[in-house]
């Protein structure tokens, strides 16, 4: 998302908003230029082909923060229009909706209703045994004006994006007509013809973000579908598992593409701006959209003087890591502040120490695997850039696409249920008189049927959401410094020719460990921190740390990252084109899910016997999140085969990484020895 690329340093130019030229267009459904195919609209891809590319990196952005900094990318390429201020958006997005959210609770005032729920308003009203119960109701008008103020919020969002659809189809338009030889354009031909498509505008860009539009494979095209325009793309097992999903929904709902936050559109916006501007290549940063250029050779002359100073690293940085570690800066301050202040009982300035604490954690694992081992190897600029990426990108998106695919797991165990109780009348008359005390007969006398659930909780929700959306987040930034490069001497050599490359596979192929690494680090502190203060069932000081400690002892998911990266090297660095994404994350979902489901199964089998002994407290049966608790002595034996388990995986991803570091060895040799044969 926080996207850095580097193409060429030897350019000084900046990618800025290209205008087609504004020829004409004779008539209103015209040929698209040679060997190109033409879906609705004139583009150039289908709004279905979201994921059809596994090399392609802008699908994965146009997903996270549900396409905003796409969308912002896309405004600039287009009208050289500049993103609102961060203030601004947190104000109108963050801060207004919580202060309407405040009042709303401020202001609500007790209401007393029938028991059953019916109706209230009406204290003489009760339900059949006379109960009634109480709550909190807001005022209607202030109500009102909240609904109000986020359908503005969509509305004005809308707009924008339509402007952007239209004023993409308007220049694909006069792209045609250009293609045609024609000279003038008539302002009202093209009026006329984005009348005729303002259906598909409309439906590419809804008021609820969730709108169904009628591109797909089918009735997408808009030319014949023949063998002359076939994409040739290499597909690996999620896009083709993508692609059968999508056409068996696509038959399923009526030729109707389905898309969330406009996602879809968004990709295929950014996919034809990158197209019609030239800027296929990234050549500059999300958010600040500063080049390239600006920066990187300061830390490319770092690495070549082999500069071993912190300071120098931490001042060779561009605007956007400036702006995170500010905006970082002052978020600590205001929490100092703020458990300072007393205001919240429930966090002290002993709880700001206990985050620091979770935030040092992760800063001195970071230290470990990049200054202290790799500091020459990628730079301090991509390091904060990955970290971001993966605390503040990556753990939301991981949050959403576990909660969608728990739903449907918990569909498959109550189907399984189901089948029980058909079974077991008296289990299912139980269950409707007292349901706690039938669902721990369920789980004493159906073991398997809580393994099955506690393994897709593992195997599924966790490990492969998690490792699939920490993939993601790697592949969603593109840094200058892991891609090739030329000397920082030799930026007048405009064409790049014969100019060596500077930087080895296995110097590259470290930068790449490194950047997996800080994705997953910056993905583990904000789950450390959502357990240490959110998931734990008591806020005491105490059951913190401890909570912090037993997350810390296991550093599972840097170590599944390093793993992928294996695989991630074979196939950009060694070229092994049949490593696809299901081959780089199976093995970190086998040793994520694996120690997932031990502890998993381990605190189930403990509160079995504590029910079948008579000392559970009525607590529910242990769900996914009790896994992460807070570990007592009973739970020695699983610490020391969790602990194993890590030990195994450390030691694949060693014997892996000193393999793959002698080919690496080996193909620079042979590129040193080629090279200085072309030099003779």
């Amino acid at each position: 998302m926080i996207e850095v690329a580097y193409n060429n340093m030897a350019e000084t130019s900046v990618a800025v908003p290209v205008s087609i030229s504004s020829e004409p267009d004779g008539g209103l459904s015209s040929p698209a230029p040679a060997n190109r195919r033409e879906f609705r609209g004139g583009f150039s891809s289908s709004i279905c082909d979201i994921f059809r590319d596994p090399s392609r990196r802008t699908d994965c952005c146009s997903i996270a923060c549900c396409g905003v900094l796409s969308s912002d990318r896309n405004r600039y390429l287009l009208f050289g229009e500049l993103p609102p201020p961060l203030w601004r958006r947190l104000l109108m997005y963050l801060i207004i909706p919580a202060l309407f959210i405040a009042s709303l609770n401020y202001f609500a005032v007790e209401v007393t209703i029938p028991a059953n729920g019916s109706s209230y308003g009406n204290n003489d009203q009760q339900g059949d045994n006379g109960d009634t119960t109480t709550i909190k109701v807001a005022p209607l008008p202030l109500r009102l004006t909240f609904y109000a103020y986020l359908i503005f919020l969509g509305i004005r969002g809308m707009i924008e994006k339509r402007k952007t659809r239209t004023e993409i189809m308007t220049k694909l338009y006069r792209e045609r007509a250009e293609a045609r030889g024609e000279v003038v354009v008539d302002p009202n031909q093209v009026t006329r013809y984005l009348h005729q498509h303002r259906l598909d505008v409309i439906r590419a860009h809804s008021l609820c973000s969730c709108c169904c539009s009628c591109c797909c494979y089918a009735h997408d095209l808009t030319l014949d579908d023949n063998n002359e325009f076939e994409d040739a793309v290499e597909e690996d097992s999620c896009s083709r598992f993508w692609d059968c999903l999508s056409k068996t929904f696509w038959n399923a709902c009526c030729g109707m593409w389905c898309q969330c936050c406009s996602a879809c559109a968004i990709a295929q916006e950014e996919r034809e701006i990158e197209r019609l501007t030239g800027n296929v290549e990234p050549k500059m940063d999300y958010i600040t959209f500063e080049p390239f250029s600006e920066y990187f050779p300061a830390i490319q002359h770092l690495n070549e003087t082999q500069t071993r100073s912190f300071v120098q690293h931490a001042k060779a940085i561009s605007k956007l890591s400036v702006k995170l570690l500010k905006n970082l800066a002052a978020v600590l301050a205001i929490l100092v502040l703020f458990a300072l202040s007393d205001i919240d009982k429930n966090f002290t300035f002993a709880n700001m120490i206990v985050l620091l604490l979770t935030l040092c954690q992760a800063f001195f694992l970071e230290y470990l695997i990049w200054w202290r081992w790799n500091r020459f190897d990628i730079s301090f600029d991509s390091v904060i850039k990955f970290f971001a990426c993966g605390f503040l990108l990556t753990t939301p998106m991981a949050m959403i696409f576990e909660l969608i695919v728990s739903i449907v797991t918990g569909l498959i165990s109550i189907v399984a249920m189901i089948f029980i109780l058909v079974e077991d009348s008296e289990l299912l008359d139980k269950l409707q008189t007292d349901p706690k005390h039938a669902m721990k007969d369920l789980a004493v006398g159906y073991p398997a049927l809580f393994i099955f659930s506690l393994f897709l909780n593992a195997f599924v929700i966790a490990a492969l959401c998690e490792e699939m959306i920490k993939y993601f987040g790697y592949w969603m930034v593109v840094t200058p410094d892991l891609l090739p490069q030329k000397r920082s001497n030799d930026a007048n050599n405009e064409n790049g020719e014969n100019t060596p490359n500077t930087k080895s596979l296995r110097s590259t192929g470290s930068g790449i460990t490194v950047a997996m690494c800080s994705v997953a680090l910056g993905f583990a502190c904000c789950e450390n921190l959502l357990y240490v203060f959110g998931y734990t069932p008591s806020q005491s000081l105490g059951v913190e740390i401890q909570t912090l400690i037993a997350r810390s002892i296991f550093p599972v998911h840097p170590l599944c990252a390093a793993i992928q990266s294996i695989g991630v090297c074979r196939r950009d660095l060694e070229g092994q084109r049949g490593v696809g994404i299901g081959r780089i994350i199976s093995p970190a979902i086998l040793l994520h899910g694996s120690f997932d489901f031990v502890l998993m199964v381990a605190a189930y089998l403990q509160q079995v016997q504590k029910i079948k002994e008579g000392n559970d407290d009525d607590s529910d049966i242990p769900k996914e999140d009790d896994s992460d608790a807070v570990m007592s002595e009973e739970d020695i034996p699983t610490l020391v085969f969790s602990f194993g388990m890590v030990l195994v995986g450390y030691i694949y991803y060693v014997w892996q990484s000193r393999a793959q570091t002698k080919r690496f060895i080996a193909i620079d040799r042979n590129a040193a020895v080629d090279e200085s044969s072309t030099l003779v």
